[in-house]
């Protein structure tokens, strides 16, 4: 994959100033870490920590160093894929249900890079994909109502094979979809949202990417921040 590619690319032009690498969730991100995997000499004092257990469980397979996100402090840099990324590079991310963490380790993280396909890029956020709320538990009956009234179209996200029920975060959240029909003004929706008790976090990550690399069928286009 070309932006796979690409992200490594960039990862090693800033080696000697990284110690510590934030690492996402997802397809995009399995090809980033294979092929990563072709420089582990090069990356053998190096750190790695992620956004979910499945992505740790990937590294460790490929004899990656990997430390657990909570005792650290500061992130040197971050990559990452989304589902959606609009012209001001905002974002929808949580396709793969780990939203929460993932928001954590962007914010932290000095450099923040995103690999995607082309077919990622839209005119607005919420064209083709919802934006995922992860809610807690306890009140996810409550905020799902609350939304409804609101006006909002919602579900409770359920894994297409696997086990039953609600698809649950590595941080215990549940996962609820919120679907756009029109584009929306993203900062008040994002305010909105993160002011309802029992909404964790939101899928929304805005003016929160350093550079979006953007893979085409032969060629990786490298968009950064205004």
């Amino acid at each position: 994959m070309n932006a796979a590619r690409k992200a490594v690319e960039e990862l090693l032009n800033l080696i000697d100033d990284i110690g510590i690498i934030g690492v996402g969730t997802g397809s995009t991100v399995e090809e980033f870490i294979k092929q990563l995997a072709r420089f582990k000499n090069t990356l053998a004092d190096k750190y790695f920590t992620a956004s979910s257990l499945d992505t740790i469980l990937k590294m460790r397979e490929y004899g990656f160093n990997t430390i657990h996100p909570s005792s650290l402090n500061k992130i040197d840099f971050y990559v990452d894929g989304a589902d959606e990324v609009d012209p001001d590079l905002n974002m929808i991310k949580g396709g793969g249900g780990a939203l929460f963490l993932e928001k954590i380790l962007t914010y932290y993280s000095k450099y923040r890079v995103f690999i995607v396909d082309y077919s990622k890029l839209v005119r607005w956020l919420g064209e083709r994909h919802p934006i995922p709320l992860e809610v807690n538990f306890y009140a996810l009956s409550f905020v799902e109502e609350y939304l409804r009234n609101k006006g909002y179209r919602v579900s409770i996200r359920r894994p297409v094979k696997g086990k039953y029920g609600p698809v649950v975060s590595d941080t215990f959240g549940v996962i609820v979809d919120l679907y756009l029909d029109e584009p929306v003004d993203i900062n008040s929706l994002e305010h909105e949202l993160k002011t309802i008790p029992g909404i964790v976090e939101t899928g929304l990550f805005v003016k929160l990417a350093d550079k979006v690399i953007v893979g085409y069928e032969d060629e990786a286009k490298v968009l950064e921040k205004k």
